[in-house]
């Protein structure tokens, strides 16, 4: 099974610094290889002995404080082998679950979990595209109206909008 996985990063150059023990230059190419590189350690995806390609170059900017980060890749996997890792039936459809469970567990990765970030991906599913952002308040369900505010990445053909939280 193959999909493919887009993803737009906003993350507050202070909040990755601070998280990471990062000094603020460092910060944008930092978190670019923090992630690239952490996408092939994703539990369920190295169990079922999938695979991750990145496409196309990175995009990386620093536009008032907050890194602007384009990611994508191909992922690749045995529709039965994700199922057994995941539980799932082989015979329903699995590649949305796939895709958003390797989106997900990109924005839940430990040195990004606890910064103010904010990724909107887009993947294929086989029955349509989707696009789904998670927040900050996404990875602590309990503190809903607590934490930083949101500023969702720009995502090509969607319109920019910035939304308190």
């Amino acid at each position: 099974m193959i999909t493919r996985l887009e993803t737009w990063w906003s993350v507050g150059v202070d909040s990755f610094a601070e998280d990471g023990g990062y000094d603020a230059a460092e910060v944008p190419r930092e978190l670019c290889w923090y992630v690239t590189s952490s996408i092939t350690d994703i539990k369920a995806l190295d169990e079922a002995e999938g695979w991750a390609y990145g496409y196309g170059s990175p995009q990386l900017r620093v536009d008032a404080g907050r890194v602007h980060m384009a990611l994508a890749w191909r992922l690749e996997v045995n529709r039965e082998s994700w199922a057994a890792v995941r539980g799932l039936d082989p015979r329903a459809a699995v590649r949305h679950d796939f895709a958003e469970h390797i989106a997900r567990e990109l924005i839940g990765l430990p040195s990004v979990c606890e910064t103010d970030a904010v990724m909107t991906a887009r993947y294929a599913t086989g029955h349509g595209t989707v696009h789904r952002s998670w927040t900050w308040q996404d990875r602590h369900p309990d503190a809903r109206s607590n934490g930083p505010s949101t500023h969702l990445p720009v995502v090509p053909d969607q319109s920019h909008r910035k939304t308190p939280s």
